[in-house]
């Protein structure tokens, strides 16, 4: 780990996980970046291909920074995680985010994570697949964020308010979207699911039909781990798979 991640680490805590750049996705886009360079180098002679050469030119240099690169650019800690991605350091308390979106990108059957991470601010962060095992990433960061956001969400569903995840709204009485409502007493089931090829949704069954009652695309629902966290503790079944 550099020294400067380590020094700005001690204000947040013990360091819970490390990541670094996922040198398999860097190789893999180098070899595209060197065809398109050389592909690029003829036509840069009359100037076609020379925005091109220039711009493959740096994807490739950059590449190769990622793949000899043997420390963390982000690291998960316990009061909150650092980001040197960009080549500063950025200090992310959890406290300062209000939003955790995770997006599932099926292609040729391999599932690619998008974890976007939206600030108090309004500031939204990206974390994908260039980054190393991302998805490990993103469940060591979604237990963070419940462990500081669920008292809070706790505290407001005692009181009888309204808790909303996108379009799905939890309250006392049940589920609602929209002007449909779904009471705790006819809530079946909430599930998260591959429903076609390339689909991940968040599903909500009704108890009586054993149909599905709300569906929506996992990246349009924030905070779902607090969502189904928050099922738990009112006493509803749940099931949250891994993808």
């Amino acid at each position: 780990m550099s020294t400067n991640l380590s020094n700005q680490s001690e204000q947040l805590g013990q360091i819970i996980g490390e990541f670094g750049w996922n040198k398999g996705r860097a190789k893999a886009l180098l070899g595209v970046w060197i065809f398109l360079f050389i592909f690029s180098l003829p036509l840069s002679l009359a100037l076609i291909g020379l925005p091109g050469l220039i711009l493959s030119g740096y994807f490739i240099y950059r590449s190769f920074q990622r793949i000899k690169a043997s420390k963390p650019v982000i690291l998960i800690c316990q009061n909150g995680l650092l980001d040197s991605r960009q080549g500063r350091t950025q200090t992310i308390y959890y406290s300062d985010i209000k939003n955790l979106f995770l997006s599932v990108v099926v292609t040729n059957g391999v599932l690619n994570y998008i974890v976007t991470i939206e600030l108090q601010t309004g500031q939204k962060i990206k974390i994908d697949e260039h980054v190393a095992d991302v998805d490990r990433l993103r469940s060591l960061l979604e237990e963070q964020v419940v462990k500081v956001q669920l008292p809070g969400a706790i505290a407001s569903y005692q009181q009888g308010n309204a808790i909303a995840f996108g379009n799905l709204v939890l309250t006392q009485e049940g589920l609602s979207s929209g002007k449909r409502t779904l009471p705790w007493s006819d809530f079946g089931s909430a599930d998260i699911q591959r429903r076609i090829k390339s689909s991940v949704e968040l599903l909500v069954f009704q108890k009586s039909t054993n149909k599905v009652w709300f569906s929506a695309p996992r990246s349009s629902v924030p905070n779902l781990a607090l969502f189904f966290t928050l099922l738990n503790y009112i006493g509803g079944p749940s099931q949250a798979k891994k993808v």
